[in-house]
């Protein structure tokens, strides 16, 4: 088992998709299998392909995308910048707290950490530079405030491994919420002390007049949060639904309110969504059959032994998943690390008894890492390539971001009330 699994990462550092090295390594496990007593049929791997991907609660996965795709194209950044800036342009750290705050509210309606830096480093990164602010400083601050995408609700992730484990898709929306702003704070207090060390000087005072007006002229697109994730906490709607209700807010918004969206480029965004969503459904799919072969070889609860002869402490086996999603996060993106891992970790974190919520977000919050990690991160080769200067450059400039997202995740993981709070307040 352990071969097979080494043969899918060699699969995927060689540039396969992933999904086709999950279908790979399944038709090899199977094929394998013809030359002991007991053959599996090839069936297999169509019958779990079509299962993986047949789940009610995924359709939220396509709708949200489509959603953050048309709230992006449709002028909502922009927006949202000067909201930031109004709000916390004036501390210390300038244009840097602007790109965490305005990544902290693109959270929440995206859903994806690589398209909210996209999405604000085409506004904020030219700005940090004419500040002159270093490029690679601009990039990393960017680069690590999209990190919180997927944890701020609505988030990709959740729907995907809430569809694969059954777990509560609200409430996983719900507990994303307060740990997604608690790392939006320790990037601001990083922030504060990089600026204060490269000596960067205020280029504007607190004005109470601007942000009023910049939150009366933005308040629609800042209503998009509380739409969403009020109308499941009300029971007014599911997060299937609820994404529904996204993509025709964010059509109004961009067609009507602002007028950025035209016939031509609503057209790209469908396009773009579309792609995006038949690699994220191939690969959801392809895991489905990992998971098949997981179960067939009692994977998690091999796993759960080996580690309770380590410790059967709940904290200290979080630590130890954390230490290995970690080093993983180096060679592997997120998606790759979710749909190898999930199928194999979550039947320890259910026999150990820990919440699955609390599980699933600090899962995300470390996997996000992956994307400012060299050397495939891809948020990296983004905002490096929107600020014009070297991956090198940007992986060295990041560290102390790096640093704060991690003594972040330290108190996700070590104080499950930071995540369950909330949904327990909310949802019964």
């Amino acid at each position: 088992m352990i071969l097979l699994f080494g043969l899918m990462l060699v699969f995927l550092l060689l540039g396969m998709e992933i999904g086709t090295a999950m279908g790979f390594t399944g038709m090899i496990y199977i094929l394998l299998s013809w030359l002991g007593p007991t053959p599996i049929a090839l069936s297999v791997i169509p019958q779990n392909f079509i299962y993986g991907a047949d789940s009610f609660p995924f359709l939220a996965m396509p709708l949200f995308i489509l959603a953050g795709e048309l709230m992006n194209a449709g002028g909502v950044t922009h927006q949202l910048v000067r909201f930031s800036q109004a709000l916390v342009g004036h501390i210390t750290g300038g244009l840097g707290n602007v790109s965490v705050v305005a990544n902290m509210i693109m959270a929440g309606m995206s859903g994806s950490s690589v398209a909210d830096a996209s999405a604000t480093g085409s506004v904020m990164i030219p700005a940090m530079k004419r500040s002159k602010y270093p490029p690679e400083m601009a990039a990393a601050v960017i680069g690590a405030s999209a990190t919180i995408g997927p944890i701020i609700p609505p988030s990709i992730p959740f729907v995907v491994i809430g569809s694969m484990t059954g777990t509560s898709i609200g409430r996983l929306f719900i507990g994303g919420a307060i740990p997604g702003c608690f790392m939006a704070l320790m990037l601001l207090i990083t922030n504060y002390f990089v600026a204060k060390r490269k000596g960067l000087v205020l280029e504007r005072r607190f004005d109470g007049k601007e942000l009023f007006r910049s939150a009366w002229e933005g308040i629609l697109s800042l209503l998009m949060p509380p739409l969403i994730i009020g109308s499941i906490i009300l029971g007014i709607a599911t997060p299937t639904e609820a994404a529904g209700v996204a993509v025709a807010y964010a059509l109004f918004l961009g067609v009507v309110v602002y007028k950025k969206l035209t016939f031509k480029n609503t057209l790209e965004v469908f396009k773009k969504s579309a792609i995006i969503t038949a690699s994220l459904t191939f690969t959801v799919a392809g895991a489905a059959v990992i998971s098949w072969v997981a179960i067939s070889e009692q994977i998690g609860p091999k796993m759960t032994e080996g580690l309770l002869s380590i410790t059967s402490n709940p904290i200290l086996i979080l630590f130890i998943i954390n230490a290995i999603l970690f080093i993983l996060g180096f060679p592997l993106e997120p998606l790759p690390l979710t749909m190898m891992l999930i199928p194999i970790i979550f039947p320890i974190i259910v026999k150990l008894g820990i919440d699955p919520v609390h599980f699933v977000v600090m899962f995300v919050v470390n996997v996000q890492l992956a994307l400012i990690t060299p050397p495939v991160g891809a948020s990296l080769f983004v905002v490096s390539a929107l600020a014009q200067t070297s991956v090198a450059k940007v992986s060295r400039a990041i560290i102390p971001y790096l640093i704060g997202l991690l003594v972040a995740l330290v108190i996700i993981t070590v104080w499950p009330g930071l995540t369950l709070w909330l949904p327990n307040l909310l949802m019964k």
